[in-house]
């Protein structure tokens, strides 16, 4: 396992829920330069359009700070035109301009020398019951991502499933609508962001949801935050659902992932460069703790379903 970290450009600057606003507004070279003073940082996830408004910019600004781009997170559901879905609006017109979108963030990704695109379709879906064709919304999404996939096979698409926000049902929501998606879809640069959060507040096991996807080949990135599971609350990982993580990182471990790591965390009312560095800690020493635990002695305990003795072997 060789798990490189990265930090979501988005949670460094100015941040807003429904009632008020947190920190400052800050441009693209000081929320790098605050990125820069993350230790154990090693990557970005800049978002597409935003971030990108001068590109030869933010590419001399990654340079500058010795940052890798983990993906390019593509925003389909800032702008007014999305307001009732992107890629399964009901105006053609949309869903085109979607797939455009999606596209130059792929061309975008190519020349920052990374290899994915990460979208999470939080517009596509619905509030109500007879708001939309189910099947015509599941068909456009399919036919739209055969296409986005298919214009450029070296870079991969990722899909992050959500059950709710700002819509009340998302078109993905569960990691079982996830790998359906795949299947459907049946592009080998096809797959899923699993972001811990949504995995917890759709009732999820995170590791359970990572087993899944890997026994699929559709296990493409991970995000990492915590909460409650009432909300997605953004919180610092393993803070609340400690044994999740330990149990995540330990399947992670199984599987020999490779790959990176992003912290989809809000700092809200603290200190960025504290919460990140602290999130990346967590991790990073809850890795170390795994090199006590022996799998093949847990896996054995499991299948004498010795559970009271896997707990106090973990203690």
């Amino acid at each position: 396992m060789e798990i490189k970290y990265s930090v979501i450009t988005g949670f460094l600057g100015k941040l807003r829920d429904r009632f008020t606003e947190y920190q400052t507004e800050r441009g693209l070279e000081e929320k790098l330069e605050l990125a820069s003073k993350i230790k154990g940082l090693q990557g970005v996830e800049v978002i597409y359009p935003p971030d990108f408004s001068d590109f030869d910019r933010l590419k001399s600004l990654i340079e500058k700070h010795r940052l890798g781009v983990s993906a390019v997170n593509v925003n389909l559901k800032a702008e007014p035109r999305w307001t009732y879905g992107s890629l399964t609006s009901p105006s053609e017109k949309t869903r085109r301009e979607a797939e455009e979108v999606l596209k130059q963030a792929m061309d975008r990704a190519y020349q920052l020398d990374c290899n994915l695109i990460t979208v999470c379709l939080l517009n596509d879906g619905h509030d109500y019951p007879f708001q939309i064709n189910y099947q015509e919304a599941w068909k456009n999404l399919i036919e739209a991502i055969k296409r986005v996939a298919d214009y450029r096979s070296g870079i991969k698409v990722s899909l992050e499933y959500k059950m709710s926000e700002p819509v009340v049902r998302t078109i993905v929501g569960t990691v079982g609508k996830a790998l359906h998606f795949c299947h459907e879809v049946d592009r080998e640069n096809v797959g899923i962001t699993l972001d811990v959060g949504h995995a917890l507040q759709a009732g999820e096991n995170p590791a359970e949801s990572v087993s899944l996807l890997v026994s699929k080949g559709k296990l493409f990135y991970l995000h990492i935050n915590d909460n409650f599971r009432n909300w997605d609350w953004d919180l610092i990982p393993g803070f609340v659902n400690f044994w999740d993580y330990l149990e995540l990182l330990f399947y992670l471990r199984e599987y020999d992932y490779q790959g990176w790591i992003a912290m989809d965390v809000s700092p809200k009312n603290l200190n960025p460069v504290e919460v990140f560095t602290t999130s990346i800690e967590f991790m990073r020493n809850t890795e170390y703790l795994l090199k006590n635990i022996d799998s093949s002695h847990v896996f054995q305990l499991m299948k004498e379903r010795s559970t009271p003795r896997i707990f106090s072997y973990l203690q």
